[in-house]
């Protein structure tokens, strides 16, 4: 059955003539261009730095966990062990899968299809989900896995049911604890066939596209053990450890538990806070490359900050800059978008920004919260 889309007014501009795509396509690929041809020891130097300094705060973390003997010390543990959890899952990891480093040959470790990624997520299902699906069908109904969150009505396409009504409290008290063993979910929420039957697989041109070739049960198998590779060494293993060497199992435990949470929270508020945004895209977006360079920017939404705490975030806070060139790499992203604002500015497109990642939140609440009743439109 067709559904017919019904959804909030686009903020794009109504000329949707072949010409203006055309023009479209070439500023936007004129920007990407112009920063690949930037790339060199500068980025290598950077994602190595970025590791050297994950695992100083790993060695300094485990250590204040393992002796701490007040609040004071744990706390700063838990801390540490938090920056090393966030650096190696967003900074690191996310944007290594999308193939930022892929162009040096020097860091075969930093490439998309060898890198072992430290968070409870596989990486041949994100490949799957993330690259194949949510970034060249960004924000397209019943296409975009991002859409697809089980109980959770986030647009008006999605039948109303009196649970949606609780959506909001469910979701931030069940679900945002244990974020990033979630995400894999999402890509099997999808089945096989369907996945055949409605994903294109060769649209290099719009985002790389990796979707391996297990089936449906390897990728839960590989699901399960991405769980396991966490699970077993920071509850399990580092506890068993402090036991051994005469210190409180318990305390490395909780310490390791919380810095999991916290990240859990971090991750999942800064990935949604720019992600639910309105309104859906059409299904033929990416009929044509300045199409779907038009949609990335409407599905798309920054918020402000620091140079510390985009490291943080991943550079996700410059998500209209990712989505539109997913494989530069994130620390370029804002020299990038000075050149994408003025870009929008030239041709009256709107650059979605919020200023902070307070805002961003409340935004994005803001839309939960409407869909979480039946009058949403």
């Amino acid at each position: 059955m067709v559904k017919t889309l019904t959804k909030a007014k686009s903020l794009l501009p109504t000329n949707d003539s072949e010409a203006f795509y055309d023009q479209i396509e070439q500023e936007f690929e004129a920007i990407k261009q112009r920063y690949r041809a930037k790339l060199g020891a500068e980025d290598v130097a950077y994602i190595k730095g970025l590791r050297f300094k994950s695992r100083v705060f790993e060695v300094l973390g485990r250590g204040l966990l393992w002796t701490s003997r007040n609040p004071i010390s744990f706390g700063a543990g838990v801390g540490f062990i938090w920056l090393h959890r966030n650096i190696e899952a967003i900074e690191i990891g996310h944007n290594v899968l999308h193939g930022q480093y892929d162009y040096f040959e020097e860091i075969p470790q930093f490439h998309s299809r060898n890198f072992k990624w430290k968070a409870p997520i596989d990486e041949e299902g994100w490949r799957r989900e993330h690259n194949a699906m949510h970034h060249v069908h960004t924000n397209v109904y019943e296409k975009d896995p991002d859409l697809n969150h089980g109980l959770l009505r986030t647009n008006d396409l999605v039948p109303w049911q009196k649970s949606h009504l609780w959506q909001v409290p469910i979701y931030f008290l069940g679900a945002y604890p244990t974020m990033l063993y979630r995400f894999n979910s999402q890509n099997l929420g999808f089945t096989q066939k369907y996945r055949e039957q409605n994903f294109e697989t060769g649209n290099q041109g719009y985002a790389i596209v990796d979707v391996g070739d297990s089936t449906e049960q390897e990728l839960l198998k590989r699901q399960y053990r991405s769980f396991a590779r966490v699970i077993v060494k920071e509850y399990v293993v580092f506890p068993a450890l402090a036991k051994l060497t005469g210190h409180s199992a318990l305390k490395v435990l909780a310490g390791n538990l919380l810095a999991d949470v916290i990240n859990n929270y971090w991750i999942g508020l800064t990935i949604q806070a720019t992600h639910f945004t309105e309104p859906l895209q059409d299904e033929n977006a990416i009929d044509h490359k300045g199409r779907w360079y038009l949609s990335q920017l409407d599905s798309s939404v920054n918020f402000k900050g620091n140079r510390w705490q985009s490291i943080l975030w991943g550079h996700l806070n410059y998500q209209i800059e990712h989505h539109l060139f997913p494989d530069i790499p994130a620390h370029r992203y804002p020299d990038m978008a000075v050149d994408v604002k003025a870009l929008c500015k030239k041709y009256d497109l709107n650059y979605k920004c919020n200023p902070s990642w307070r805002k961003a939140i409340k935004n994005y609440v803001a839309v939960f919260w409407k869909y979480s009743f039946p009058s949403a439109k």
